[in-house]
């Protein structure tokens, strides 16, 4: 799909197409969304579309009201050209400039997404991030688009933390690991212990925000169990009193030679 540009057409003509360029696409009614969508039942950002070099993502935050092809769906959803997206309501449909009809209609028959469009799936996450601490503990979040954490509602890694600022931190997957970077929070972003600004997490670092802690996985990693530390070998009780006795014969055989 590089190299192709989309756009979000809406049925009926009533709203003009929405061009969404490459990277990050924020939907919804806050007027500095990039397809600002002012329709009742509307979240501030409603939800997000990722345009990447392998295709469409769409991440639906908790709560937000949305369907893909007729089917509500939540979190990470893989799209393409013909997908047809209910956002409140609000009918609208993934399509490459020009596809739709001189009556605003999407292209395809009556409107409707073709039949090879009909499939929900599921996007591959690039990183995950376990709970290690806290009310997180063992719970495991994807991460395959830029992510804001936080307690703010817009926030796609939101938790109800009281350490946490409304919007805490950036993540941002790359090749090597996840880009994070603190977004002013006032109890801070943790890189293995210790404090960051901005950095670079690995598969296999300990990522925290105030409290929360993560083990940061790449799909199909297990948890590497922590290394036992290491134990000083014990003396045995024959060994230790050997000892003893030996130390206490140099020293009488010393004050014999004085």
């Amino acid at each position: 799909m590089s190299g192709d540009r989309l756009e979000l057409v809406f049925p009926g003509g009533d709203r003009a197409p929405a061009a969404l360029g490459p990277g990050l696409n924020r939907v919804g009614s806050d007027p500095s969304a990039d397809v600002v969508l002012g329709h009742a039942g509307m979240r501030p950002t409603h939800c997000t579309l990722r345009v990447g070099r392998h295709g469409v993502s769409l991440h639906v935050p908790a709560g937000s009201p949305v369907e893909v092809n007729g089917r509500p769906v939540e979190g990470l959803i893989a799209l393409r050209p013909g997908d047809a997206i209910a956002l409140a309501g609000l009918a609208a449909q993934l399509a490459a400039p020009g596809a739709a009809g001189p009556d605003g209609e999407a292209a395809g028959p009556r409107g409707r997404a073709p039949l090879a469009a009909t499939m929900v799936r599921p996007a591959l996450p690039r990183y995950v991030l376990r709970g290690m601490a806290g009310p997180v503990l063992g719970r495991s979040f994807p991460l395959a688009g830029e992510s804001v954490v936080g307690r703010a509602i817009e926030c796609s890694l939101r938790f109800e933390d009281a350490g946490l600022s409304r919007l805490h931190a950036r993540l941002l997957p790359e090749a090597d690991g996840i880009r994070v970077q603190d977004l002013g929070s006032v109890n801070g972003c943790y890189l293995n212990g210790r404090r960051v600004r901005t950095a670079l997490a690995r598969p296999g670092d300990e990522l925290g925000f105030d409290r929360l802690r993560f083990r940061v996985l790449a799909p199909g990693q297990a948890d590497a169990p922590a290394a036992p530390a290491a134990v000083p070998p014990r003396r045995s009780r024959l060994g230790l009193l050997v000892a003893v006795l030996l130390a206490l014969a140099a020293g009488a055989l010393a004050w014999r030679l004085l």
